[in-house]
């Protein structure tokens, strides 16, 4: 853990109440995002048991999946509603012109964003969606294909939720934990009910702490899901469930279909006050001014929905169950530039994120004392190149070699680079030279050029980023999904039989 957040840590668990660790907001809200909220039965991992969802605060949609029986109605419910809000956001388009590096096209001017409460809710519908994209379409049962639809989206979103930066589908305690640093554990963290009661207390709690302690409480907070409570299950699912059992057998449809509305009373009332808590998270961070870097973040957001329509539209096959060797890898080198990326673009926006870097070493803060604006050196053809160069007194520690490419916030197009480190009186004079962003000898471009006197933190600059060559995938070998291997000779019967079987 870094340094800084260990201190908000210890100082939240000091005061009693959640401290902030963020003055702005780095992901994107939408104006009206789907709630979802997911409860799932005890055995299999993907079996529905509740949803409660909608873009409406004081009107939730509930829907239950019988105890036992088929699930196919209360997924085509949830099908239903899921579409009709993506199929929303499909409904304007604007047309973006042609750059050096794309043709003209078009895109959505909205896109899909859905809050759970927390990362166990996003495996659950990982794993629901697994499930259903693979289902068989059945012309003769409505709503098969809607079913099936609804993996795919669901795919689509919990491989979102895996990419930094991403905003469509969002946990909702890890947003929080973004913003502000609580006094109990990172694991504690996850339960949504005792992170906001740190954070922001009921009225009539002294504390965060103490409302932390009484939302800890199952018998009136229950957990956000998608598992349920043991002494819930055993005092309140189990009775309804073999109530609805014993019905079945006698063909009883009036003692099902009651033993239905009682349960539906009774996941109304378990869910009900998580509900309440999202949208209160959901209010408390729209209130936050949102970061620089955020809206060019949902303008990719929005890119990569309508590339998944078209996609959709024209194609449709469902994902693999699992990736071949070659989508492995490049999913992973996307996963670790979108990290890169997000943290590169949060050091630029947050204070705080430079302050943490700060106490790591790997970025310094201190005043500019002198600037040599007319600086030049000769460049490998011989032309000669303006290279402005500016010296910082910092009392930051700095580790970093000569040589090393930095970045500023101040100035974000430009690039620095560490000439000289030399230690003064209890400071550090770091001599830097611009290297990138400063335009030329013939359209020089002074606003990069500080005053003296001026603070201005640097941050090591993130490498350019280049997508690595992957092999196709009939140059890997057939271990990693290429062709199979050659086939042992069978000529000398019972020699290289068990081999020739290994590898088959």
């Amino acid at each position: 853990m870094i340094q800084l957040t260990s201190l908000l840590r210890m100082r939240a668990a000091h005061a009693g109440n959640a401290q902030r660790a963020s003055q702005l907001r780095h992901l994107h809200l939408s104006d009206q995002p789907l709630m979802l909220l997911a409860l799932k039965q005890t055995g299999p991992a993907a079996r529905p048991l509740a949803v409660m969802l909608g873009t409406d605060p004081h009107r939730p949609q509930l829907l239950v999946a019988p105890p036992s029986g088929s699930t196919a109605p209360m997924l085509a419910a949830l099908a239903d509603t899921v579409t009709a809000y993506i199929n929303a956001c499909q409904r304007h388009r604007e047309h973006l012109p042609a750059t050096n590096n794309k043709p003209a096209r078009w895109r959505y001017t909205d896109a899909p964003q859905i809050l759970v409460p927390n990362p166990q809710t996003v495996q659950h519908l990982k794993d629901l969606g697994d499930d259903l994209r693979f289902r068989s379409v059945d012309d003769q049962a409505p709503g098969s294909r809607a079913v099936q639809c609804l993996g795919h989206w669901l795919t689509y979103l919990t491989d979102r939720a895996d990419l930094p930066g991403s905003a469509a589908l969002i946990p909702m305690t890890s947003f929080l934990g973004m913003h502000w640093i609580s006094g109990q554990s990172p694991f504690e963290d996850e339960d949504l009910a005792t992170l906001l009661a740190w954070i922001d207390p009921p009225r009539h709690a002294a504390s965060g702490r103490d409302a932390a302690l009484e939302a800890e409480d199952p018998a009136t907070h229950r957990p956000a899901g998608p598992a349920t409570d043991a002494p819930f299950d055993n005092d309140h699912l189990a009775p309804l469930f073999d109530a609805y059992a014993r019905a079945r057998r006698r063909a009883l449809d009036h003692e099902q279909t009651r033993t239905l509305q009682e349960l539906d009373r009774l996941l109304a009332t378990y869910l009900q006050p998580t509900w309440d808590l999202m949208w209160q998270a959901y209010t408390l961070l729209q209130a936050l001014p949102e970061a620089k870097s955020t809206a060019r973040r949902w303008d990719h957001e929005r890119t990569v929905f309508t590339d998944e329509c078209t996609y959709l539209t024209q194609d449709g096959r469902p994902r693999p169950a699992r990736d071949n060797a070659i989508a492995a890898a490049v999913r992973l080198a996307r996963m670790e530039h979108a990290a890169v990326a997000f943290a590169a673009e949060r050091t630029a926006d947050d204070p705080f994120v430079r302050a943490e870097l700060r106490t790591t070493g790997k970025a310094f803060g201190g005043t500019v004392t002198t600037i040599d604006a007319e600086h030049t050196l000769r460049g490998p053809s011989g032309r000669t190149q303006w290279r402005p160069r500016l010296t910082v007194s910092t009392p930051d520690p700095v580790p970093m070699e000569p040589g090393q490419l930095l970045a500023c916030h101040t100035y974000r197009s430009a690039r620095y680079k560490i000439c000289e480190v030399t230690p003064a009186d209890g400071d550090t004079l770091v001599e830097l030279e611009i290297t990138a962003g400063m335009g030329t000898m013939d359209r020089p471009n002074h606003a990069v050029l500080p005053d003296a006197g001026a603070f201005l933190v640097f941050t090591i600059a993130p490498a350019p980023y280049r997508m690595p060559e992957f092999p196709a995938r009939e140059q890997t070998p057939w271990t990693h999904g290429g062709p199979p291997a050659d086939q042992p000779d069978h000529s000398n019967e019972g020699e290289g039989e068990g081999e020739g079987e290994e590898e088959q």
